[in-house]
């Protein structure tokens, strides 16, 4: 059955019996270098429902266990284990436990300027098949280590590692066995002199024909899926580490600390020493 989403009302419910930890970029600082305004895992009981008509953040929520449902395309859709409703800020989404059931859930609000991957963007939520254990396990190390001993480094450590599973969930894996083995050689080597010619031929295709798969499965050419990879790694390096920029330069395979400080902000949306005064 279809519904025009102005016939549901703007609403957050948590439900009598739901149980949540959450915690914010205020009390996490290093969640702030990654644009995390809030991140949490939730048991849902009944009475967990929230319909959003504009909300100013962008949002993964990532089904754990139990089953709820999704508004997408005016219709409601079932959200079970192994999957994650995406949506970005200002597009309408709601989200509901199902009737007589729990709903076990981990999620993380975005800043609405965060440099987020093409598949958040979109007036539609989307809803996509994935492994959300992974960011589950990251969000509730990094809730432990926040009630617990709150160790800076190690709060950085599941800071990153929270971020880094957030956009496994977001960039679409890699579902051709060429591109995997070319972006294993490259993950191995990421400060080396890569060039389109070297790629292809770890790859096993020509240049153009590496050209087309990339736009297929990573929305960009070669060398742009290249600099997004660096530039996501020495993101990394400046939020776990204390490295000087231009070590991390080089360790991505910039000799120049400008044209690295340029390739970061253009991916990044912010520059490495705007990164790492966000640290201190």
């Amino acid at each position: 059955m279809n519904f025009n989403k102005d016939q549901l009302c703007e609403i957050h419910s948590l439900g009598k019996t739901t149980r949540e930890s959450l915690i914010s970029a205020r009390q996490v600082k290093s969640l702030a270098t990654h644009k995390i305004l809030f991140a949490g895992f939730t048991d849902a009981g009944p009475g967990y429902r929230f319909v959003r008509h504009a909300p100013n953040f962008n949002q993964i929520l990532a089904c754990t266990g139990g089953e709820g449902r999704v508004f997408i395309n005016r219709r409601w859709q079932s959200c079970p284990a192994g999957h994650a409703y995406i949506n970005a800020s200002n597009s309408f989404c709601a989200y509901e436990i199902q009737s007589g059931s729990r709903w076990q859930l981990c999620w993380l609000i975005f800043d609405q300027q965060a440099s987020l991957p093409a598949v958040m963007s979109g007036a539609t939520p989307r809803l996509i098949q994935t492994d959300t254990l992974g960011l589950k396990h990251a969000i509730t190390g990094l809730c432990h280590e926040a009630s617990g001993e709150a160790e800076p480094a190690a709060m950085e450590l599941w800071s990153a590692l929270t971020h880094r599973k957030a956009l496994h969930i977001l960039q679409p894996p890699d579902t051709d066995p060429r591109l995997d083995k070319l972006w294993y050689l490259v993950r191995q080597e990421l400060g080396g002199n890569w060039n389109l010619t070297r790629l292809a031929r770890c790859a096993g295709v020509s240049a153009e024909s590496l050209r087309r798969l990339s736009l297929e499965y990573h929305d960009a050419p070669p060398l742009a899926h290249l600099t997004r990879l660096r530039m996501h790694y020495a993101a990394d390096l400046l939020a776990c580490t204390r490295e000087k920029i231009s070590t991390v330069a080089a360790r991505v395979g910039y000799e120049d600390p400008f044209a690295f400080s340029n390739a970061f902000k253009r991916v990044m949306g912010h520059s490495p020493s705007h990164q790492r005064d966000h640290q201190k």
